[in-house]
């Protein structure tokens, strides 16, 4: 890919053992991924997957998303866009697997569990709850 004005989107989830990234274009197609453990050192891990993605997608625009109970404190280093965990995954589910009813996410420090429920009139609401 070369430097242009196209723009990517990095999302980092910064958990309690690792760290994961993808890079993806704006129709959501998965363009690179990763996954690491971090071994306490979440910063530099995260500073070592920016630099792989800055070098492998010379882009105009990196827009950069971040979770995990490691990525509020990162984001503004990053200009980055905080997301909390459960809020992520309820957006990630509804997009893409819209039929989903629940759902159990097990990390390292903590469980998350989504519920989807429909009332009568065929709105959906969650319930969530994380541990």
């Amino acid at each position: 890919m070369g430097k242009d004005d196209t723009q990517v989107y990095v999302g980092l989830d910064v958990g309690s053992t690792t760290v994961k990234a993808v890079v993806t274009d704006c129709d959501d197609t998965i363009l690179w991924k990763d996954y690491r453990r971090h071994n306490a050192r979440q910063p530099q891990t995260v500073l070592n997957f920016m630099t792989e993605i800055e070098s492998r997608f010379p882009v105009d625009t990196l827009k950069v998303f971040i979770t995990g109970s490691g990525g509020r404190g990162l984001a503004p280093l990053l200009h980055a866009r905080y997301i909390q965990e459960v809020n992520a995954v309820t957006y990630a589910v509804e997009k893409l697997h819209p039929d989903t009813g629940s759902v159990v996410e097990l990390g390292g420090q903590d469980a998350k569990i989504i519920i989807w429920k429909e009332d009568e009139l065929g709105r959906k609401s969650t319930i969530t709850s994380m541990n």
